[in-house]
């Protein structure tokens, strides 16, 4: 007679294979995160999109931007009216279609980032500043806009309950949502298991936060926490977990800045590790649409956009 126990794990594994894929290292990842920062270059290959789709832009801007497989760009931005992702195809250069997230006042969709086949993003009302939602969008849905895996309502006092970055990552059997409020003062980090998220269902739960005025920085190799449109997570081969920040430093330059976090519940540790300027191509700025990747060969690379999609919008690509 066959073991029932053997058969019984047999049976969870075919009724399983998402989490097994993301459980056994199948989404890429750099070996070194601060050595494959450090080795970006500081000038970019850009690539022009030509856009014929007419939308509404008026009273906002793009918030953010990541790489999706290998050809794909995704930005979202903010309006009067609606919040939008706009979808670009590279290798064609041309914009594909532009899709409304949400309806005002949730109409200031923040930088965003991609895991795996996911789409992590923080949409606000950016007037009043009291309500915001994190929406968690799977990809390879036929309509993935329509249907969030995961919403999450913030809704409190004005500027500490917005949302205008979130960064999302795998690390130690849990996903990881880092949500930055209003100028980026403090950061809130949520999780929920693994395996229920790549089983449809993403229970995030509040786990820590993170005040910068209350920051210890004297470990840090300069002390300067600016107001990062985008903020990026990342766990390297190491298991190390890392979040990286893009804006206009004091000096009005282009800055990505590293950071080392140890999600530790009782007394989380956030250090700054490493800081570099990048040159931009004409009207690309990190104030508005920046963010890094891993891309699907393991490299790291950082995109930049400004600050509107125009008949021909550059974009910049620095990749190692």
């Amino acid at each position: 007679m066959k073991n029932p126990l053997v058969c019984l794990l047999c049976i969870l594994l075919l009724l399983d294979p998402l989490f097994n894929y993301a459980q056994n290292g199948g989404i890429p990842k750099v070996a070194d995160f601060p050595e494959a920062f450090e080795a970006l270059p500081a000038l970019p290959l850009t690539v022009k999109l030509k856009n014929n789709i007419r939308f509404d832009q008026e009273g906002g801007h793009l918030q953010g931007i990541q790489l999706y497989q290998e050809n794909t760009v995704y930005l979202s931005g903010s309006s009067s009216n609606y919040s939008y992702i706009i979808i670009g195809d590279l290798k064609n250069q041309i914009v594909k279609a532009v899709d409304t997230l949400l309806l005002s006042p949730l109409r200031h969709a923040g930088g965003f980032q991609i895991y795996d086949h996911f789409l992590a993003v923080g949409i606000e009302d950016n007037q009043k500043r009291d309500l915001a939602k994190v929406q968690v969008y799977d990809l390879e849905k036929d309509k993935p806009w329509q249907m969030p895996l995961a919403s999450l309502e913030r809704k409190g006092a004005p500027e500490r309950v917005t949302a205008g970055a979130v960064g999302l990552t795998a690390y130690k059997e849990k996903m990881w949502l880092l949500v930055a409020n209003w100028d980026s003062r403090v950061l809130d980090l949520y999780s929920c298991t693994e395996k229920d998220f790549y089983l449809g269902n993403a229970p995030f739960q509040l786990q820590m936060s993170i005040d910068l005025s209350r920051q210890d920085r004297n470990s840090w190799i300069n002390p300067d926490w600016l107001s990062y449109q985008n903020l990026n997570l990342f766990t390297d081969k190491k298991e190390q977990m890392y979040v990286t920040g893009t804006a206009l430093n004091p000096d009005g330059k282009q800055v990505a800045d590293l950071f080392r976090l140890i999600p530790d519940k009782e007394k989380p540790v956030l250090v700054k590790i490493a800081s570099k300027i990048f040159s931009t191509s004409k009207k690309v700025n990190f104030k508005a649409a920046a963010g890094l990747q891993v891309n699907q060969e393991g490299r790291l690379q950082l995109t930049g956009a400004p600050y509107q999609i125009e008949d021909e919008t550059y974009i910049d690509l620095f990749s190692n």
